[in-house]
Formats: structure tokens, sequence, C-alpha cells
């Protein structure tokens, strides 16, 4: 009897494991768009360098000196309307954060667009087609806490436009 009932137990087993699952079904939809972008260099994906010659240690104010950064933007076609970013990154100096750091102690590189100081490391937004007609200037600025040295000098920034 007891080999029966572990008989009838096992095909009971059998036969509720074999059982058809019943629920609901769920059908997913995926869709979206794909979109055919051009990349975009910045002057030609060369290094912009900018040379500010002799610097007299007591003329810095944020004025002297200034100089135009010569970039350009090539998108390939992209539309003039198109929304762009345009971001300058680099390690600012304590005093202005529009300023990088550069070799020189007390001695910063303020980036400007359009004459106003625009602070490193935050997104410009603009379009294509404004890019050109936007000036970007360099010039250096003097920690106000610091007395400047006569020595050589460099500082390393990066340009960084993105289409939207």
């Amino acid at each position: 009897m007891k080999a029966k009932l572990t008989c009838l137990l096992l095909m009971l087993a059998a036969a509720t494991a074999g059982a058809a699952q019943t629920g609901d079904s769920l059908t997913y939809n995926f869709t979206g768009t794909f979109l055919i972008t051009t990349p975009c260099t910045v002057n030609n994906d060369q290094p912009l360098d900018v040379s500010f010659g002799n610097v007299g240690v007591n003329r810095v104010d944020g004025v002297a000196y200034s100089k135009t950064v010569p970039y350009k933007v090539d998108c390939h076609g992209a539309a003039d309307n198109t929304a762009a970013v345009l971001t300058i990154t680099g390690t600012q100096t304590g005093w202005d954060n529009a300023a990088v750091i550069t070799t020189a102690a007390g001695l910063g590189i303020e980036l400007q667009l359009n004459g106003k100081p625009l602070p490193l490391n935050q997104q410009y937004n603009t379009t294509l087609g404004a890019l050109p007609s936007l000036t970007l200037t360099a010039v250096p600025v003097k920690d106000p806490a610091a007395t400047l040295t006569a020595e050589t000098f460099t500082a390393t920034a990066t340009l960084l436009t993105d289409m939207q």
C-alpha cells in the first residue's frame, strides 16, 4: 500500500509539473528614430596655439595683451539652426573662474566670449550658425594677492563643441 501511495504521488507530481501555465501576455513595442549626425571638428583637429610674446609683469591687468583665439568649428553640412554647446575645460585659478592656471605663480589666462569672461567647465548654449560670430579671446590675469616675477609660462585648456 505504501508503494502504491508513493507511485500515485509521483504520478500526480508529474502530471501537475507538465500542466500548461495560464496567465496574461504582454506585447512590447519599441520605437525610436535613427539620426544621421556628422562629427564636428574644431580647428581641423589641430591644437590652437596663442602666443602672448613678452608680457610685462607690471602691466597684467586683464585687458593688456588680449589675443583672439582663432578657432573654427566644422560640422560637415549640419544646419545652421542646429543647437550647439560650447565648453572650455581646464583647471581654473583660485581667484577667477574663467581663467586657467599657468605654470607661473599668480598668473592665469582668462578666456572671454564676446568680451565677457566665459567660466571654465560650464556650457554655453548657441547654434552652429552663430559660432562664427562668437569671438573667443584669451588675456593674462593676475592674482590680486600675488606679485608676478619674470618667467616663461604656459597654460592649457580644451575647447569642446557638441551638437544637440
